[in-house]
């Protein structure tokens, strides 16, 4: 049967919208994937079910909901909206029509939780999945990039970071931190890989290296990077998955990040190394969502990753036991395991 995933630009959307082509496709269905919305009309006429890939911000999403109802209502279509969200949407954008016609899949628990407070209607909760195949092809491509960052960063731990420079991922946060561990130590690099803006505002801070191809580089290149580092590093104030910590762990490397949902929802806990949060503050950044700020010490961060440095030279055994835990991440969220049950919902 005829799929049409219809998603936007970003890269982490596009990323999950080919997951579940795949997986579609293994099912012996023919999908296709749109990063624009096209007429209902149109997608109706190519299409047996339509799947939305979009976050859940009323101010930007509101043609995406306009699209599910009227294919629903008006061309008698299955759709899914498949989302997230990394807060509490502005009760300012959401109108009664919305909370009415549209029925979303959340891709957390957290995510259900925020959208029924909100007061929209859930289906059902289907976790982000990744494709076996896909991790299989990275690990081959880890020896090339591990000599690739020791080529760059000489014998340094090195912690990866993998985040665009939005306010909620906490860049300001980590190089707070990088300085305050820089005081201590300086057998470190914290490689970021992020996009051009990064480079305006961080450039000079040492111990960081900066590289721009956030959403350039393939999906196994970027897995490739997170199976050579030493440590992930997540210093996130909000998230709604936490996509980089199941893909981290899924090629063996142990990731740092707060200690707060939905993180603790995906997270190996006995094989990552978590920080506390010391507040929780709703922020409005004025894209229709109170971002939910789980506000920390950067100096909790220094500590973790300090912490994490004495692990990997000093405690061999446990570094390796932590690799091995966290690495049934893949078993966990495999795509082939999880995302038929929301193709199922609009192909029968």
């Amino acid at each position: 049967m005829r799929l049409s995933i219809i998603t936007g630009k970003a890269t982490s959307l596009i990323n999950v919208s080919k997951d579940i082509a795949y997986v579609s496709q293994k099912l012996g269905h023919a999908p296709r994937i749109l990063n624009y919305v096209e007429s209902p009309s149109s997608i109706a006429r190519l299409s047996d079910g339509v799947i939305l890939v979009y976050p859940a911000s009323p101010l930007f999403c509101a043609e995406y909901m306009l699209l599910y109802r009227d294919l629903r209502v008006h061309y008698n279509l299955n759709v899914a909206y498949y989302t997230m969200i990394e807060g509490r949407p502005r009760r300012f954008h959401v109108t009664p029509w919305m909370l009415r016609d549209v029925e979303f899949v959340a891709c957390s628990k957290y995510v259900r939780d925020k959208l029924q407070d909100a007061g929209f209607r859930v289906k059902d909760v289907v976790y982000h999945g990744l494709v076996r195949e896909v991790v299989e092809e990275a690990k081959k491509l880890v020896p090339i990039a591990r000599r690739n960052l020791e080529r760059l960063h000489g014998d340094k731990i090195i912690f990866g970071v993998v985040s665009h420079t939005h306010p909620r991922k906490g860049i300001d946060y980590l190089v707070s931190a990088i300085n305050i561990l820089r005081e201590k130590r300086d057998d470190f690099v914290v490689h970021l890989v992020t996009n051009r803006e990064a480079r305006r505002r961080y450039s000079g801070v040492q111990n960081l290296f900066i590289d721009t191809v956030f959403g350039t580089r393939s999906r196994e290149e970027i897995l490739a990077f997170l199976g050579a580092i030493d440590f992930l590093v997540v210093p996130s104030l909000a998230e709604g998955f936490g996509l980089p910590i199941v893909e981290a762990n899924a090629m063996g490397t142990p990731a740092i990040h707060g200690m707060f949902p939905p993180l603790t929802e995906v997270s190996e806990l006995k094989g990552n190394l978590v920080f506390e949060y010391s507040d929780v503050r709703f922020i409005n950044t004025g894209e229709g969502i109170e971002y939910e700020y789980h506000i920390y010490d950067p100096k909790t961060l220094a500590d973790v990753m300090d912490w994490a440095i004495d692990i990997i030279k000093n405690h061999k055994e446990k570094y390796e036991d932590m690799s091995e835990r966290v690495k049934n991440a893949l078993d966990r969220f495999d795509a082939e395991k999880l995302y038929p049950k929301l193709i199922s919902m609009v192909l029968r």
